[in-house]
């Protein structure tokens, strides 16, 4: 018979909360960037660009605060070099993310005759937003968010519930002057255009994140590629083909590599899961 000193109690550190993190990550900005809005001013005006930067910073500041609390199994330095190291990602894994960006882009903005290139009015500006926005937002995102949810949900419906999470944290931008969302307008056919691109495109995120060993500076990267050709290189592409062009790729890699990439991920879930156990003895 075990006595009360016997009996082992779970620990409760290093446990993921996913659901409480992809909430948070949605109510964060909600609050800061919701506060932004009601100042009526552009998005850059003091003091609303504080307030927008705060908004912004809610896929670092959630899972950074979960992490602290003991919500996850590595520390929280160790998180955010796995996050943003690039060392951490093997070149092919550039060349695939980046032609994944040039597909999904560059073939809707070819075949748009309205589309032109605004890459010289301030290069570095959108180089800058491009590569912030990846490295601010994939941490939360992928890092955190899909990698706890995918454990607990089929892959291709963790992947579809974090981009609806994804979606629902974009939707303040577009009532904030300045902002990209806001020259989208609202119930436009590039606002719904938008948030279809959002929930195609996560599965596509979901695959390169699992099928390039759950590098989390895999989707850093494609992100932030893909703010800087939206943003720098191409305007006025038609919305029906970009939606199109990322429901084509996503289609292709769910039926042609999510079978590989599923055994990939699950091959490092049990090796992350020996390696635990290793340090644990």
């Amino acid at each position: 018979m075990r006595t009360r000193a016997e009996v082992s109690v779970p620990e409760p550190q290093g446990r993921p909360a996913p659901w409480l993190a992809l909430s948070g990550t949605v109510a964060w900005p909600w609050l800061f960037l919701g506060a932004a809005v009601l100042t009526g001013r552009p998005w850059l005006a003091f003091p609303t660009v504080l307030l927008t930067v705060a908004g912004f910073l809610g896929p670092v500041v959630v899972p950074s605060l979960l992490i602290g609390l003991g919500y996850w199994p590595e520390t929280l330095g160790a998180f955010w070099r796995r996050c943003l190291d690039p060392r951490t990602l093997p070149a092919r894994w550039y060349v695939i993310a980046t032609g994944l960006v040039l597909v999904m882009m560059g073939v809707p903005a070819l075949l748009s005759p309205a589309v032109s290139l605004r890459l010289v009015e301030a290069p570095l500006a959108f180089l800058a937003v491009g590569a912030v926005a990846g490295a601010v937002e994939e941490p939360g995102w992928r890092g955190y968010g899909l990698a706890a949810l995918q454990e607990r949900l089929p892959l291709l419906a963790a992947a579809l519930v974090v981009g609806v999470f994804w979606a629902l944290w974009h939707l303040p931008l577009f009532w904030l002057e300045g902002t990209y969302q806001a020259g989208l307008g609202v119930g436009t056919p590039r606002f719904w255009g938008f948030h279809a691109a959002i929930l195609v495109g996560s599965p596509i995120y979901a695959w390169l994140y699992n099928a390039s060993g759950r590098v989390v500076f895999s989707v850093v990267w494609f992100h932030a590629v893909g703010n800087v050709v939206a943003e720098a290189l191409v305007d006025g592409s038609d919305v029906a083909l970009e939606v199109g062009a990322d429901a084509a790729v996503a289609l292709v890699l769910v039926v042609l590599g999510w079978r590989w990439m599923t055994r990939r991920a699950a091959a490092m879930h049990h090796l992350d899961t020996s390696t635990e156990r290793g340090q644990r003895g």
